[in-house]
């Protein structure tokens, strides 16, 4: 919808400032230079967001929170979140544009602004993604020093395009946002609140998204063994809402997410189902929380699919995808021994809780966990007699000379 047109209907008053910019930055992008995918989607919302407006599906308090005319520190006392958090916008932005009839009554000013016949669920989820990453664009893009890996905010837009937060239960669903702390909202969640579990599920997957933890579906993230099976951001978040598990790591990632700092200058820890971290380390200067990633995500999310992703991912490798140079064949076979240990302690401590009564034994019949018995004090023996010496190290010697000038050099 045009300035012209809104004129004509005398309803030129009710578009913000922020559109009136954006059309005159779209002109020059159109004599100019090309918009990449995310500038245009941020010129679409801004414009349907003030089309809403003339429509009253919502009004100017609501369109100034969604487009960050609002500051963040004004949010507490306009809509009762505990926080003045970026994660508290964006919940918010997903309530007033995609649940219930506002998300169709959204669909359809995209649909009239851009001339498309559908607007996808997608393209949806990607311009929610370029309006509530709004807060955090600075910090998010600022890349590693030396690293090729894009920033977490290049991968979120990624992820966002895949569907984003924009679940089943958060798209046409007609729910409303529990403002309070991630701890509270954890309790509710567990007992059953379904408003909590999904305003916890948002506010948890828009932290494991901007930091890179949940990114874009590929086949290459199995093929690598990134992650243990397929699947999009929604469908993950999903599985992650479902279960107490889950829904301690999506309190666990809003709570330690860090709107201020690069996602490569902290990390957000990795937890066993009771919520506690999963601590690593040999002595008491190493011990620290155990990084989370995204194939540990996964396992979280769904643990059957995990398991029999894994055990796909073994039966290619013994048809020979296996990698041809030594040092990789070790690095892949030490992944494969602490994956299949992983499975192991979480089976045996499930078959250890066991409230079901023999006859059968929770570890099956005698033959059965002598078999299994045997297998593991075999691996066990192994990893003994194998044991490094924690003082081994490369030996180190001079830079020929004429050399560490120039090495120090390319450290710069």
């Amino acid at each position: 919808m045009s300035t012209e047109t809104n004129t004509m209907n005398g309803a030129h008053s009710s578009f913000s400032f922020v559109t009136m910019v954006e059309n005159l930055v779209a002109g020059e992008h159109l004599e100019k230079n090309p918009w990449t995918a995310d500038a245009m989607w941020h010129n679409v919302a801004n414009q349907a967001v003030d089309a809403l407006v003339v429509h009253e599906v919502l009004d100017r308090v609501d369109a100034n929170i969604i487009t960050r005319v609002t500051d963040l520190t004004d949010l507490p006392g306009l809509i009762g979140c505990p926080t003045a958090s970026p994660i508290w916008r964006a919940i918010y932005t997903a309530y007033r544009l995609a649940g219930g009839t506002a998300f169709g009554e959204t669909k359809y000013e995209i649909r009239n602004i851009t001339a498309r016949r559908a607007v996808t669920n997608k393209q949806f989820a990607f311009m929610l993604g370029v309006l509530v990453d709004r807060d955090v664009r600075g910090a998010k893009s600022r890349k590693e020093q030396g690293s090729r890996k894009p920033s977490s905010l290049s991968t979120a837009r990624n992820a966002f395009g895949d569907g984003g937060f924009l679940t089943d239960a958060v798209a046409g669903k007609y729910w409303t946002p529990v403002y309070k702390t991630p701890t509270d909202l954890l309790e509710m969640a567990l007992s059953g609140d379904a408003n909590a579990r999904t305003t916890l599920m948002i506010g948890g997957g828009f932290a494991l998204i901007m930091d890179g933890y949940l990114t874009r579906d590929r086949e290459s993230k199995v093929f690598e063994g990134t992650t243990p099976y397929r699947g999009s951001p929604p469908i993950i978040l999903a599985d992650l809402a479902s279960h107490p598990h889950g829904l301690h790591m999506l309190a666990t990632a809003w709570a330690k997410w860090k709107p201020n700092q690069p996602a490569h200058e902290y990390d957000i820890p990795d937890i066993a189902e009771d919520g506690s971290f999963i601590v690593e380390g040999q002595t008491l200067e190493t011990r620290k929380p155990r990084r989370l990633t995204e194939g540990r995500l996964f396992e979280i999310a769904n643990p059957k699919r995990a398991t029999a992703g894994f055990l796909a991912q073994q039966a290619a490798r013994r048809a020979g995808q296996r990698p041809s140079n030594p040092g990789d064949r070790d690095r892949d076979n030490r992944d494969r021994l602490a994956k299949a240990l992983d499975i192991a302690l979480d089976a045996v401590t499930e078959l250890r809780a066991s409230k079901v009564p023999p006859p059968p034994d929770p570890f099956g019949g005698y033959d059965e966990w002598k078999h299994a018995k045997n297998i593991a004090h075999e691996v066990y023996e192994v990893l003994v007699r194998s044991e490094p010496d924690p003082h081994a190290t490369f030996i180190a010697s001079d830079a020929p000379d004429g050399e560490a000038d120039d090495e120090a050099d390319d450290d710069i």
